[in-house]
């Protein structure tokens, strides 16, 4: 009676497997990361809420590798793990800036909001591309991202030196070219629009102690 009828195909589940190449490789470096914001959270003043992220992103890690979560959606389920670890690094950057409980507000206020929202959708996204199928990663080049940890990188090398108004011009000019769209004149109006506009916000409003010029 059983001959000629063929095994039900086996669903995407649940169960320990490392077959799947992209899955393992993905785990570990989610893994890795997560190690290593646990590591650095030793070394600022409230570990908790990152400490805690960290370790999840371990766990997250290895039964990703592991094969325990499918992931349906590659592109949703790593760009969200993308977004709560930046997040919790900036919440590590920012762990020794005042500002960081009740109701004062200081300059590390703003960076721990912002990177709070940042994990809150980045774990939102995640869960959609753990549950629901879509679209696998598909090849990228790195010029954009590059370009972009090199302003990050350059405007906190600037930004005591050149000051605020030189500094943010500067990064978003650097940013920009990150995109091969990337027209000279319309960048340099957009340059100095955000220039105004992170000057009017941080100096102004907030009255943040930003110096502005180069002090020769």
């Amino acid at each position: 009676m059983s001959e000629g009828v063929n095994p039900s195909p086996k669903h995407p589940g649940f169960g320990l497997s490392f077959r799947n190449g992209r899955a393992l490789r993905g785990g570990l470096i989610v893994a890795a990361f997560g190690l290593g914001i646990l590591l650095a959270t030793f070394y600022v003043s409230s570990p908790t809420a990152p400490r805690a992220i960290s370790i999840a992103l371990v766990l997250i890690g290895v039964a990703v590798a592991a094969g325990f979560v499918p992931v349906r959606a590659p592109q949703d389920f790593y760009g969200g793990l993308a977004l709560v670890i930046l997040g919790t690094l900036a919440i590590v950057a920012s762990a020794e800036l005042p500002g960081q409980r009740g109701f004062a507000f200081g300059p590390g206020t703003a960076p721990r909001l912002f990177a709070g929202v940042l994990i809150g959708l980045g774990v939102a996204v995640t869960i959609v591309g753990a549950v629901s199928d879509g679209p696998a990663i598909e090849k990228y080049k790195l010029r954009g991202p590059l370009l972009v940890i090199i302003a990050i990188l350059s405007f906190g090398a600037m930004i005591r030196p050149l000051g605020l108004i030189p500094a943010t011009f500067l990064t978003y000019l650097i940013s920009i070219f990150g995109s091969k769209e990337m027209r000279l004149v319309e960048s340099v109006i957009a340059a100095a629009a955000m220039t105004v506009f992170c000057v009017l916000l941080f100096v102004y409003l907030l009255n943040l102690p930003f110096q502005l010029w180069p002090r020769f």
